[in-house]
C-alpha cells in the first residue's frame, strides 16, 4: 500500500486490522461488513477488498463484502 512500505507489522496492525465495524448476516448467503468510519478507509479501498468476494468453505460457502460507509 502506498505510504505503508516501511511500515512495521504493528503499526499497521492498529490502523488496519484493529479497527471497529459490524458483520451482519444479509440475503443470499452473503455476510456484509462494515467498516467504522476511519481516516484510513481510503487506502483499506485501495486494497480493493471488495473487488472480489469469494465464498468461503468453512462458512458454509457464504460470500463475504465490504463496505466503507
Amino acid at each position: 500500500m502506498k505510504g505503508f512500505e516501511r511500515a512495521k507489522p504493528k503499526q499497521l496492525y492498529r490502523k488496519f486490522v484493529e479497527t471497529g465495524g459490524q458483520i451482519e448476516v444479509v440475503p443470499n448467503r452473503q455476510l456484509q461488513v462494515t467498516f467504522d468510519r476511519r481516516c484510513h478507509k481510503p487506502i483499506l479501498r485501495e486494497a480493493a477488498l471488495d473487488a472480489n468476494s469469494r465464498r468461503i468453505p468453512w462458512l458454509k460457502n457464504f460470500r463475504v463484502t465490504f463496505d466503507y460507509q
